[in-house]
């Protein structure tokens, strides 16, 4: 029984241990969140759902309009001629209306094909912001890990004065050293405490960024798992530039706002052709004779539209449309431009970081020997307090070079990954 009780015991603690911590996120996970919950795509995915509803507007255009309308109207008198009462002071009138679109210019038609664009064009949008919100959660992402690392260097830092300090203050007790050194690595002291505590608002500013692009509370417990390091990889510059051309979803929303616009153009020039519709009617009248009964009549026809002249309006209109669609072309052609310098900044700034990573690495031997060497000859009584601090703030920055290399790295893969289309 006291096995048992032991038992269920370590299960109760060991099930609230599990509960009161936080299960660290990986990076899928995190952008999963994001795609799941962030309001700029949210915003994204009901603009793709309203042009989608465009699309069947367009499209209804194609078939019969039917309308109903209905009124009464009260006369001051009954109508007559003479003695003869022709109606009734009382007129009430219900009509149903059908027209049928026969030609219009290709209005029609480039109306549906305007709204199918315009439909592209926001799905692309919404690959684009999906793809910016990839890329923002993998820098919050590694902006976590940085920051933590930042905040490890600088706490070990604090460790490592205060180990000084306390030797510092055994040789100033047996009078082996000046008062001076003391002051040094106090005041050093409370400059790698303002450090850390620098270093832990940053993680802190961190994490609350993560959560904001992942719609949580901005105070959520955050942890992550740790992912920065350093993994050589090849990248082909031309590879990139054609896959960017390619997969683009800025370029490929250009192409279908071009589009857009191709359509306005022969909507706009349509206007110079007549429309023609077929419309019919059935008239249910009741007080218009003098007879006490509803009375129905019907009609169809055709319909012929035309402007003969407008004093150039329909020309401007065109005009317009065309001087637009140039205008987007020529935007295509700096966004495409723009694009390929985007992918070559990215792929030199991957380059950059991998060199600096083989740099920092290397160093961070050499930076922790120095300083090793120095504390050992300041007991030795062959080198100042100050070459002790020296070198630690040297081998403290010395791996911060480091993690920033490695941040920037994961960084420059990430902006280089979403410069060629996000794949």
């Amino acid at each position: 029984m006291r096995r048992l009780v032991f038992f269920l015991g370590v299960g109760i603690i060991l099930a609230c241990s599990v509960q009161a911590g936080t299960t660290p996120l990986t990076l899928d996970e995190s952008i999963q969140i994001a795609i799941d919950h962030n309001y700029s795509l949210q915003v994204a995915s009901k603009r793709q759902v309203s042009a989608k509803e465009r699309v069947a507007e367009a499209r209804s255009a194609f078939y019969p309009n039917l309308r109903i309308e209905s009124g009464l109207t009260k006369l001051n008198e009954a109508p007559s001629m003479g003695n003869m009462v022709m109606g009734d002071d009382v007129i009430y009138d219900v009509k149903g209306i059908v027209t049928q679109p026969l030609w219009t210019g290709r209005k029609l038609s480039s109306a549906y094909k305007l709204a199918l664009s315009n439909n592209e064009s926001f799905k692309y949008e919404y690959n684009r912001v999906q793809n910016e919100l990839i890329l923002g959660v993998k820098c919050a992402y590694f902006g976590i890990l940085k920051a933590l690392k930042f905040a490890h260097i600088a706490g070990d830092a604090v460790k490592q004065v205060e180990a000084h300090l306390r030797v510092v203050k055994n040789f100033y007790d047996a009078g082996t050293v000046a008062r001076v050194d003391v002051l040094r690595a106090e005041v050093q002291l409370a400059n790698v405490r303002q450090n850390l505590i620098k270093a832990e608002n940053g993680v802190s500013l961190a994490k609350a960024g993560f959560n904001q692009l992942l719609a949580r509370e901005l105070d959520t417990p955050v942890e992550v798992v740790d992912i920065l390091e350093w993994t050589p990889c090849q990248i082909n510059l031309d590879d990139c530039l054609k896959k960017a051309t390619n997969s683009r979803s800025e370029l490929k929303a250009m192409k279908a706002n071009i589009e857009m616009l191709k359509q306005r153009v022969t909507i706009t020039k349509g206007d110079n052709y007549p429309s023609v519709a077929l419309i019919g009617n059935y008239d249910y009248q009741k007080g218009k004779t003098p007879k006490i009964e509803w009375d129905g009549s019907w009609m169809t026809g055709i319909v012929v539209n035309f402007t003969l002249w407008d004093c150039q309006a329909r020309k401007s209109r065109i005009n317009q449309a065309e001087a637009e669609l140039e205008a987007v072309v020529a935007q295509e052609m700096l966004l495409r431009d723009g694009i390929m310098l985007e992918v070559r900044q990215s792929a030199l700034n991957l380059n950059e970081a991998e060199k600096n990573i083989e740099v920092a690495q290397g160093a961070i031997g050499q930076a922790e020997e120095n300083l090793r060497i120095s504390e050992e000859m300041y007991k030795e009584g062959v080198a100042t307090t100050t070459d002790v601090l020296d070198s630690q703030t040297l081998f403290a920055q010395t791996k911060t070079n480091y993690y920033q290399a490695l941040y920037d790295y994961h960084l420059a893969q990430a902006r280089l990954q979403k410069a060629v289309g996000g794949d």
